[in-house]
Parts: structure tokens; C-alpha cells; sequence
């Protein structure tokens, strides 16, 4: 599926099954509302008695909306996984006893309980989607399944000490000239190794850094120090704009003998920023801007390292004013 701005217009060009349609309005709402209809009147004659499989419905929520997802690939991939694991059964006949036994033999192949959360999640998008748009008559068979309450992950942050140890191994031991200092930029920043990588000189203006195609899909526009902002400007006028450096920095971090936590590699940057940003008396508020979360409650977790989180324990504890040096003396 295809939506298109051509010159003033907008076209879309999509198929339901072997059908094709084209369509060109004023706006892009205009094309997607379309495209939705075709897809409800499609299906209205299947609603009452549906014998849908489960693989042709997520085709059907794949051409209305999977596709329009940043990792719609791979989350399609996953859904047909899914699918092909509990046998394509009829969609309607599907029980949350169908989920729990798929949980269970992945579980014993050794999936972890986050990816296991995360299938449930595409699955519940494909089901709310197709009822939401009456294009199914019944609800979201999954929908009284919860998700595996998971265990929060330890947040690995860079000390000051560890910060220079780095720098030095990076220094003289990197031969990519540009990990130095899109290191310096992510923990000045807290921007996403990626999203750092990814600028080009165009983008660092007026002492600023301007990230696009961020993974919130929102851009964000982030202050730098002055002469932070010269040296990355005369490293792209000498060096040239960043390349692909992130498995160099990895092998930096293994080397230097720093302490982080599968999965989160040059993350362990943007933890780095946000832990001490909060150590140094940030406001959480800023931090979530700073950092791009759409959700407060995405930042929350660095609030346990600002000097004053849950200060109050000691200040409002029951024994705060009370003289309790008689204790040791009867003992």
C-alpha cells in the first residue's frame, strides 16, 4: 500500500486480495478514510457467519494499517509466526486458553517474557483494529489476557571515572575517527546513538542539534555547548559526515572493562545523560522533553536519581523526631 503526495493531491494505491484500487483526494485523511471503507464493505457480507482464518485476517489489518508502521515488517513476520504456532485457526474461534498454551511452549523454547508481551501486544492491534472498523462482528478474543509482569531491568549509567576511561581507550585505541565524538554528543545530548549517527552537518545549527525521523516519529531540536557544537562542526568539515560506528564503540566499552547490561550497548549513553542530569538537579518534566518520551512514564524510572526522590522517608518517618537513645540504655 502506497500513499503518495503529487503535486496538490494525494494518491493511493493499495489491493484487498486481487483487487486493486486507486484513489486520489485533496488530503491524506481523505485516501485512508477511503481505503478503510473499501476494506469495511469488503467484509460487511463476512461479519454474521466468519470463517476467517487468523492469517487473513492480519493481511487484512496489514493493508489497513500494519503497513503504515515504522517496523511493519517485522511485526508481520512475528504475527505470522504467532499464527502458524496455534495452527491458522478459525479468528472467531480463538480462547485466551489458545495464547496461554503458545506461551507456554515458547517459554520452553526459551523466549523471553518481554518478547512474549510484545506478540501479545501486536496480536491485540490486529483484533481491536479489524472491531474498532467493523470489520469483524465479535471483540478481541485475547482481550481479558494480561501480560507477564516483568521484572524492571537494571539501569547501568557511567560514572565520571568511568566517562574518562573511556574517552582515553576510544582515543587510542579506536580506528573509527568518528566514535570519539558521536560519543560526546550522545551523553551531552542523551540523543540515541542512532540518531546522533544519522545528522549531517546541516543538522547542527546554530549551536543546536536537530534530530528527525526519531523513533517517536517526533523531531526534536536539543542545545549543545558552544564548543561542543565547533568541535563536531570542524570534525565533519576535516573528517567527513558520521558512518556506521556503533560496533566500534561496542568493542570500547568491552574493552575499557565497563560495566553494562545485555541489549543496551552505546544505551548505556543515554542512561548516562539522564542519570546525571537527575543527579544534578534536572526537573523530570524537561528530561522527558530532552529525551523524546511521548509518556511520563517512560522518564520516571530516572526520578529514583535526583538528591531529592522519596527524601521524605527520612524526614516523615515515625522516628524522625522521637528520642530513642533510652532503647540503648535499657539494653
Amino acid at each position: 500500500m502506497a500513499i503518495k503526495k503529487i503535486g496538490n493531491q494525494w494518491k493511493i494505491d493499495f489491493r484487498i486480495g486481487e483487487k486493486r484500487f486507486r484513489h486520489t483526494a485533496n488530503t491524506k485523511l481523505e485516501c485512508i478514510q477511503f481505503r478503510d471503507e473499501k476494506i469495511a464493505n469488503k467484509n460487511k457480507s463476512k461479519v454474521e457467519k466468519d470463517d476467517r482464518r487468523l492469517n487473513e485476517l492480519i493481511e487484512i489489518w496489514y493493508e489497513a494499517r500494519g503497513a503504515e508502521l515504522a517496523d511493519n515488517e517485522r511485526t508481520k513476520r512475528n504475527l505470522m509466526r504467532f499464527c502458524e504456532a496455534i495452527g491458522n485457526l478459525v479468528a472467531k474461534t480463538m480462547t485466551a486458553r489458545d495464547w496461554h498454551h503458545y506461551k507456554k511452549l515458547k517459554r520452553d523454547e526459551g523466549m523471553g517474557d518481554k518478547t512474549l508481551n510484545n506478540i501479545l501486544g501486536y496480536v491485540n492491534a490486529v483484533f481491536n483494529f479489524l472491531s474498532r472498523n467493523s470489520i469483524i462482528g465479535y471483540s478481541n478474543p485475547l482481550q481479558s489476557v494480561e501480560k507477564v509482569r516483568i521484572h524492571e531491568k537494571e539501569l547501568i549509567y557511567l560514572t565520571s571515572d568511568e566517562i574518562h576511561i573511556l574517552f582515553q581507550d576510544i582515543r587510542q585505541n579506536c580506528i573509527n575517527k568518528h566514535v570519539y565524538i558521536i560519543t560526546k554528543a550522545c551523553l551531552a545530548t542523551g540523543a540515541r546513538w542512532g540518531e546522533i549517527e544519522s545528522r549531517k552537518d546541516h543538522h547542527f545549527k546554530d549551536n543546536q542539534v536537530y534530530l528527525t525521523y526519531t523513533k517517536s516519529k517526533k523531531n526534536r531540536v536539543i542545545p549543545l555547548d558552544p564548543e561542543l557544537f565547533q568541535e563536531v562542526k570542524q570534525h565533519i568539515k576535516e573528517k567527513g559526515e558520521f558512518t556506521n560506528s556503533q560496533e566500534s564503540f561496542r568493542r570500547a566499552l568491552l574493552r575499557c572493562g565497563v560495566r553494562t547490561i545485555r541489549g543496551q550497548a552505546s544505551h548505556v549513553l543515554r542512561h548516562t545523560f539522564a542519570s546525571h542530569f537527575m543527579m544534578n538537579g534536572g526537573n523530570i518534566r524537561v528530561l522527558q522533553t530532552i529525551l523524546g518520551h511521548s509518556d511520563i512514564k517512560m522518564t520516571v524510572k530516572y526520578a529514583k536519581f535526583s538528591k531529592d526522590h522519596l527524601t521524605d522517608a527520612v524526614r516523615l518517618n515515625p522516628l524522625n523526631k522521637m528520642d530513642t537513645s533510652w532503647t540503648h540504655e535499657e539494653s
